[in-house]
């Protein structure tokens, strides 16, 4: 599995991106997590604009809730305005300081990352 990770709201975001990097290499749990540089558009089409990001692969084996844990931990120690947005297949999400706060919020970040988007309300396939 994959999962891209773009910080957003920061004016410094090359050093933003190294010390996420460092604490997700840090972290005994995670050593199956391979930990990559991500630069490249935002979004498609979009010209001129470089988001600085990582991009993290890993098996089925169940990292994934204590990888979002960690990456929620980080984000945890910045200043308001600064945004996760993570990406893993068809589904985006995004978190700020004070939902990576709430053991819940972060939770429930999982849980959207995991469900099939087909399965998340208003996002059917009549949505």
């Amino acid at each position: 599995m994959q999962m891209a990770v773009d910080i957003v709201g920061t004016d410094r975001s090359g050093a933003e991106v190294a010390s996420l990097k460092r604490t997700l290499l840090a972290d005994p749990d995670l050593r199956s997590v391979r930990v990559d540089a991500l630069v490249g558009p935002v979004a498609s089409g979009a010209m001129g604009v470089l988001s600085e990001g990582l991009l993290l692969a890993f098996g089925a084996g169940g990292v994934g809730v204590t990888l979002v844990q960690a990456l929620c931990g980080w984000l945890a120690g910045r200043r308001p305005g600064v945004r996760l947005r993570i990406t893993q297949g068809e589904r985006t999400v995004e978190i700020d300081v004070t939902r990576a706060r709430n053991a819940e919020e972060v939770l429930a970040l999982y849980r959207q990352l995991e469900t099939p988007p087909e399965n998340v309300p208003g996002r059917g396939a009549g949505a």
